[in-house]
């Protein structure tokens, strides 16, 4: 699909041109090699053809406290334990948990969009045969909800003990899924063998999924605001940035419209 891209020249000269790509995400990361910080990147024909996930609302999040009762319960839900945790583990006290707030294993899925929305809706089903696959699957794109899933502890032990393995046939979005779900088991088992649990990590990925749509949430209304109160150029600008942001995290750009 053709994409046409604005950018600025270090003298306030504004350009414009345009390029074929299968999504913006590509556009930005050819536009980043060649030296070139885009300030609107749009589907040539109008539509909003841009390589991110649609149709998945986000929820806000309404304080930290929630934001804990929430992950424990739902934690607990999918793990079919009997009661959570009495205490929940200290945000960071040891290598692993450190480890686990900054990884970058996570990220959106790009490619076809049919796939990529049924596969976020089902939990990546016909990709997976193991359940505690498909269990890590379901938090393995920032900021997307996880949906819920009745998974057993021994599950997810038992897909940590083996590694997802790739076929010669897979498309485009399941190597993309597979090699984040790799990922987040050397994640969890880093964060095991530094003395957390099952149970400990899977509740840190609740968290950390809750977190990321509450940011989401936040970043999109304040661009919304910002729109109404800024210049157009001054907007491309500070909605580029704000997006940039989103994307060093894993999350998917705020898009205006949608």
């Amino acid at each position: 699909m053709k994409y046409t891209y604005a950018y600025k020249t270090p003298d306030g000269v504004r350009h414009e041109d345009s390029m074929n790509a299968s999504s913006r995400e590509e556009v930005f990361e050819a536009l980043r090699q060649r030296g070139i910080k885009a300030i609107k990147v749009v589907a040539a024909d109008g539509s909003k053809a841009n390589g991110e996930i649609r149709g998945i609302r986000t929820r806000v999040v309404i304080g930290l406290v929630l934001l804990a009762a929430v992950a424990v319960g739902v934690f607990a839900y999918r793990l079919g334990e009997k009661k959570a945790p009495e205490s929940a583990p200290a945000p960071v006290v040891s290598p692993a948990p450190a480890a686990f707030q900054t990884s970058q294993t996570r990220r959106q899925v790009i490619g076809d969009m049919a796939v990529i929305e049924k596969g976020v809706r089902t939990g990546w089903s016909d990709v997976f045969e193991r359940e505690g696959d498909r269990f890590l699957a379901s938090f393995a794109v920032p900021g997307v909800a996880a949906g819920q899933r009745n998974t057993s502890e021994e599950e997810i032990r038992r897909a940590l003990a083996e590694k997802v393995k790739t076929k010669p046939d897979d498309s485009l979005e399941a190597q993309q899924i597979k090699a984040m779900v790799e990922g987040m088991k050397q994640e969890a088992r880093r964060y095991i063998a530094a003395g957390g649990s099952i149970v400990g990590y899977g509740q840190r990925l609740v968290e950390r999924q809750e977190a990321e749509i509450a940011i989401y949430a936040r970043t999109k209304t304040e661009i919304e605001a910002a729109r109404k109160k800024m210049s157009e150029d001054a907007f491309e600008d500070y909605l580029e940035k704000r997006n940039d942001e989103l994307r060093n995290l894993g999350i998917r750009p705020v898009v205006i419209g949608e």
